[in-house]
């Protein structure tokens, strides 16, 4: 069982790393870069590019979000057993041709993938290094970084189709070193910081777990170590159209998610304590009682979710995957074969996620899993179907290749082999 607590694992941080890591000019393609989405799978051959159709992101509208019917949210509830299968062509296809380009001498680092385009850190060097957000051929600058910081990752990004909301780790070595920051894209001004590494009594950056923001309904919500006192975290609030705060919550909890109309989090009542999954209303900010169907979730130890579904790892052991969502009689097991799954994210039908080997993704088209990189690497994703891979670097010096994938155009993944 897992506990409330603030520790952060080495998955977690490689997967972070990798998702920061660039990609150098030149790797355009697939064949050329040092390592080929391949996606992994049992399998070791490359990806067949010839026969399965395209899959690279498309959409310029974002999916609808899915009612609380179950008939409607989506897949519906399956009673098929959770199975391993290969990664399908048309996967390896699309992973491959979404492979990002830099342009000159361009060093790109992916920040999220969206249906509405790409955010993106381009580093030019002895030029520029900002955040961007490119639709096509339109590059809009998010945020300048300036040439004096190369240690500093854009992460955790959230896009709610008119605001960005992330943080900037600014150190290598010290992840309590960061900045929470919110970007109107209507507004034509600079991003606005939310929050940042807070100090104990000693004046030592307090450890604070990560720093996932989660858009809602005009509110940016968070959670981290604040007001100088270490053993607790806080989840709070940020009114994006006049900047007030409030503090919603103070506890052992990690990083909130949004589902439905709610937000959830795990908590516990004391430190080490198993924890439990607890529930605020959007609306009015008052916790609200936890569905039946998810009483018995104990220590859950990471959480997903979109508006339908909410995803968490817990179980014996915590090796399980599980998946409920509203309307169903009850949670089901959606992987139960991996070892140390941590992070997942919500994409449509499928949740990403990453474990001691590589990363995966499991589909509720299909009840079944994939293995997506053929080593650790990173994965990302927004609740929207489009999907952010990244391969490990062949070497220390060298490039990760980063690719966007539409998972709702790639089809499921299938149960061939189960």
């Amino acid at each position: 069982m897992a506990t409330s607590g603030r520790s952060r694992t080495v998955v977690g941080l490689l997967t972070s790393l990798v998702l920061a890591a660039p990609v150098l000019a030149g790797c355009s393609a697939a064949g050329a870069a040092p390592v080929s989405p391949s996606g992994g799978g049992s399998g070791t051959s490359a990806p067949s590019t010839g026969s399965a159709p395209a899959s690279s992101p498309s959409s310029t509208e974002p999916p609808a979000a899915p009612s609380a019917s179950p008939s409607a949210s989506g897949a519906p509830v399956s009673t098929a057993e959770p199975c391993r299968v290969d990664l399908p062509a048309a996967w390896r296809t699309g992973l491959a041709r979404g492979v990002l380009r830099p342009v000159d001498d361009e060093v790109l680092t992916v920040a999220l993938g969206t249906a509405d385009g790409t955010f993106v850190v381009s580093d030019v060097p002895g030029v520029h290094r900002r955040l961007e957000r490119r639709q096509g051929r339109t590059t809009e600058v998010v945020q300048d970084l300036g040439l004096d910081h190369p240690e500093w990752q854009v992460l955790g990004a959230t896009w709610d189709g008119r605001h960005l909301a992330y943080r900037v780790d600014r150190s290598f070595s010290n992840f309590e070193d960061f900045g929470l920051y919110v970007w109107d894209s209507g507004s034509g001004k600079a991003p606005v910081e939310v929050a940042h590494g807070e100090e104990d009594d000693d004046g030592e950056l307090m450890q604070t777990p990560f720093v996932d923001p989660v858009l809602a309904d005009g509110w940016l919500y968070w959670t981290q170590t604040r007001d100088a006192d270490p053993g607790h975290t806080v989840l709070s609030g940020y009114r994006l159209a006049d900047g007030r705060t409030e503090r919603l919550s103070r506890g052992y909890g990690r990083a909130p998610v949004r589902f439905g109309g709610t937000l959830v989090w795990a908590d516990s009542d004391g430190p080490g304590e198993t924890s439990s999954l607890r529930m605020l209303d959007l609306r009015t900010h008052e916790r609200v009682p936890v569905p039946a169907a998810l009483a018995d979730a104990r220590g859950p130890s990471y959480l997903a979710a979109d508006e339908g579904t909410l995803v968490w790892v817990g179980g014996r052991k915590g090796r399980e995957v599980d998946v409920w969502r509203a309307g169903w009689p009850r949670p089901r097991l959606l992987v139960g074969t991996l070892a140390s799954p941590q992070l997942p994210r919500v994409a449509g039908d499928v949740v990403v996620l990453a474990a001691d080997d590589a990363m995966y993704a499991a589909d509720l088209r299909s009840w079944s899993s994939a293995r997506l990189t053929p080593a650790y690497g990173g994965v990302w994703a927004d609740g929207g179907p489009v999907v952010t891979v990244g391969y490990a670097p062949e070497s220390k010096a060298g490039a990760s290749v980063q690719t966007v994938l539409d998972t709702a155009a790639a089809g499921p993944l299938g149960r061939s082999g189960c």
